[in-house]
């Protein structure tokens, strides 16, 4: 028979965080997210190539890591197929950094292939279920704006890319003046 002593009971502490102190790196956060914000609608190409330099240069660090991961892995099943993963994202990170152009039109093809995907997907779905179910017309209605959409992504690839980035933009000062504003009302609350 075990004389284990029962479990303890673990007791939590809950601490008071100060809030007060936080403010100015919240604050901080916000004016970066504007200047980025900014940047991004004055110069959008400059942000869709960052983005594919971003791509490109994890690709190429993921691929080193995946190829030292595999030969470390050697001595175990499927070392190979994650050497070979490396070596593909090696070789992306490269194409992608070598003909950044071609990285964004593809980029846009594959979003325009997607959606002729899922406007198919929403009109099949909407002429599948007209009797059975009652209001399919919203799917009927994705369907077609999922359409109209994908045919001006693959007859104007580069606006595509544009909107993104505008609308990261618009994302990051929108984010920016929330940020901004909260870090305001964490300085009027008292210190802890």
């Amino acid at each position: 028979m075990s004389t284990t002593p029962p479990p303890s009971e673990a007791v939590v502490e809950v601490g008071t965080v100060d809030v007060h102190r936080s403010w100015p790196w919240v604050l901080a956060l916000g004016i970066l997210a504007l200047i980025a914000g900014v940047i991004t609608l004055v110069w959008p190409s400059v942000t869709v190539y960052a983005l594919v330099f971003v791509l490109g240069v994890f690709l190429i660090v993921a691929g080193c890591a995946e190829i030292g991961w595999s030969l470390a892995e050697r001595h175990t099943g499927g070392w190979g197929f994650i050497l070979f993963r490396g070596i593909v994202d090696f070789v992306a990170g490269i194409v992608v950094l070598a003909w950044p152009d071609v990285t964004v039109l593809v980029l846009a093809l594959l979003l325009a292939a997607w959606l002729f995907v899922y406007a198919a997907m929403s009109l099949w779905y909407a002429y599948r279920h007209r009797g059975d179910r009652p209001h399919t017309g919203h799917f009927v209605a994705k369907g077609i704006a999922a359409l109209v959409v994908a045919v001006i992504t693959v007859a104007w690839p580069s606006i595509t890319i544009l909107v993104v980035a505008l609308a990261i933009g618009f994302m990051l000062i929108f984010w920016g003046v929330v940020l901004t504003r909260f870090a305001f009302v964490l300085r009027r609350q008292p210190a802890a």
